[in-house]
């Protein structure tokens, strides 16, 4: 027994060697005699083998030189494979179809569901329609005021109402003046001496003159030879009642006012214009007004004046035209709406407003590359001009015939910076690109000299922002909104600090902007929606941030893939990641952008 299986294991032991050494020589007949063929056929075609040897250095060399990234990390640059530091995603190679800092291939597909559109850039005459509320004043100089030329008690005032019709020589008021009875006194005294001293009956009848008495009045007192205890006040125009400034009986001190009385044939209307709509107005514009609910009712009338201060609380400035109220419909105070369609007369380029992302100490718009086989954009900086109703003028950057990107702006230099490339918010020092997360964040105008009670209200509304920060990390709903609701009232009192001019209009535009994000914010339903208008304020208070500055430090941090890879920014207390779009998800993922100090 024990002989049969020694036998048997020995044929099953050979059987095995004789399966092994077949492979073997198989797997030589396949790989070594392939290779030994094709180094026979190299010998007896040097062309080939030439060629073959140059596509396989050139593979080689390419593979050298293969730079690997993240598709989420553009800046990440590594020589091989492996995952992202940041996401730990794996590794992809670079895009060999670069187009340098500037420009950008994209599918059809891709622009298709971006929603890119172009339009050309046209030169045209600028034509800006300009809304202008105003109301009616009376015209200064047909308001007159009647006022007492020396110290007396009103024995007499006449009880007209506001508003009642006045006419020109009724009697207003009647004074006793004891000064003014010494000067009848002299006059008269005057008068008897006249023969030998002419002169002083000249400089008592001047100096009643200056009283504003009437030749008429003068001439009276001198026929009776009496002294007048009392002396009338008469209107010196027709027109209405503006205002009664004292009561019958009162005793008044020389240039009292004693009431107002308007011509109201002719009144001012007064309108109100923003200071950036100022470079279209001009002495001489004409415009067509209407009066408060009769928009059918226009009339025509002409700017003859401009105030030559702008208002720093309102910021807006003066207009005035002279229109005629024969009829008196028009009452001082009555609200009135004109418009100014103004067209410049020298011919400019202009694109949509919807085309330039303005950031604003920049503007930038993306071209299309219209000789490219696939779709590719370059991002450009240009100058702006006025703005033309829903046009800029583009004063540098563009030439007429180019192609520029109006719909999906915003879309697209999302993808500009997702590939790294000059954006609106990728722009560094020395015209080149940044690496988001490893270097200076785009240039923005910082302001010197900023207001202490200005940069502490913004320290204490960036701190309420954090607070509401905090509370998207957590996923609290309850609490950003308490944060927010103190952060929409710190806003508005913020509102109120005085500013320098020049940081007046900044602080402006992203107040406005601040307002109504948060505003949306605290109507969210659920603290998704909370998330989506969080992600358009942080871009508002970084921008204020960086403008104005706050005491101590912040850091400006970005995540490439909130919003189904939209990105979104935010602003952090702290240097480590805590993203406040994927706490759940993806906590630890983001940049850091730059370090506000």
């Amino acid at each position: 027994m024990i002989f049969r299986m020694m036998e048997w294991n020995k044929k099953t032991l050979l059987l095995l060697t004789g399966v092994l050494l077949t492979g073997l020589f198989l797997g030589w007949l396949i790989f070594g005699g392939s290779h030994n063929h094709d180094a026979h056929n190299g010998h007896g075609h040097d062309h080939d083998h030439a060629h073959s040897h140059g596509e396989a250095g050139n593979g080689s060399a390419a593979a050298a030189e293969t730079v690997w990234t993240c598709s989420m990390h553009p800046a990440i640059r590594e020589e091989g494979p492996g995952l992202c530091p940041i996401c730990a995603m794996d590794l992809t190679p670079a895009s060999a179809d670069d187009g340098g800092d500037f420009e950008l291939s994209m599918s059809e597909a891709a622009v298709h569901l971006a929603g890119i559109r172009t339009t050309e850039v046209v030169s045209a005459q600028p034509v800006r329609e300009l809304s202008l509320p105003g109301r009616v004043v009376p015209d200064e100089r047909r308001l007159h005021r009647v006022s007492a030329h020396f110290p007396g008690r009103l024995t007499y005032l006449r009880t007209a109402e506001t508003g009642m019709q006045i006419s020109r020589g009724e009697l207003l008021a009647r004074v006793y003046a004891p000064e003014l009875v010494s000067a009848q006194q002299e006059l008269l005294e005057a008068q008897r001496l006249a023969a030998q001293h002419p002169e002083l009956l000249r400089a008592a009848r001047a100096r009643l003159l200056q009283w504003e008495l009437s030749e008429a009045q003068i001439d009276a007192i001198l026929e009776s030879g009496r002294v007048r205890q009392e002396l009338e006040i008469f209107a010196p125009v027709s027109g209405v009642l503006m205002r009664r400034n004292v009561e019958q009986g009162a005793y008044v001190a020389q240039g009292t006012v004693l009431m107002e009385v308007a011509d109201l044939s002719q009144v001012w209307l007064r309108f109100e214009a923003w200071e950036e709509d100022l470079p279209w107005i001009e002495t001489g514009t004409e415009i067509s007004w209407h009066r408060r609910g009769r928009a059918g009712e226009l009339s025509g009338a002409v700017v003859e004046f401009i105030d030559p201060m702008v208002d720093e609380r309102t910021r807006t400035a003066g207009l005035r035209a002279s229109v005629s109220n024969r009829d008196a419909q028009l009452r001082p105070g009555e609200l009135v709406q004109a418009t100014a369609r103004i067209t410049l007369s020298q011919t400019q380029l202009m694109v949509p407003a919807s085309a330039v992302l303005w950031t604003g100490p920049r503007s930038v718009v993306f071209v299309e590359d219209t000789e490219a086989e696939t779709p590719r954009f370059e991002s450009r900086e240009v100058t702006l001009g006025l703005r033309a109703g829903d046009f800029f003028v583009i004063e540098d950057g563009l030439e007429a015939g180019e192609r520029v990107v109006f719909s999906g702006a915003f879309k697209l230099d999302s993808a500009f910076q997702l590939a790294d490339r000059f954006s609106m918010m990728n722009r560094g020092p020395g015209l080149q690109p940044v690496r988001q997360g490893h270097g200076d964040h785009a240039e923005v105008r910082r302001f010197r000299d900023v207001p202490e009670a200005f940069r502490t209200g913004l320290t204490r509304l960036t701190r309420t922002y954090l607070e509401g920060k905090e509370a998207y990390v957590e996923s609290d709903f309850t609490a950003s909104v308490q944060a927010f609701e103190a952060f929409q009232e710190q806003l508005a009192g913020l509102d109120r600090a005085q500013l320098p001019v020049d940081m007046v209009q900044p602080w402006r535009g992203l107040s406005r902007a601040l307002g109504a994000h948060v505003e949306l914010l605290l109507a969210a339903g659920d603290i998704e929606d909370g998330r989506a208008q969080f992600r358009h304020l942080s871009d508002q208070m970084v921008l204020a941030v960086r403008q104005f500055g706050v005491d101590g430090v912040v850091y400006h941090q970005y995540c490439p893939m909130a919003f189904e890879d939209e990105g979104a920014h935010w602003l952090s207390a702290e240097e480590p990641i805590m993203n406040p779009y994927l706490p759940e998800i993806m906590l630890m993922c983001g940049d850091v952008i730059a370090r506000i100090e």
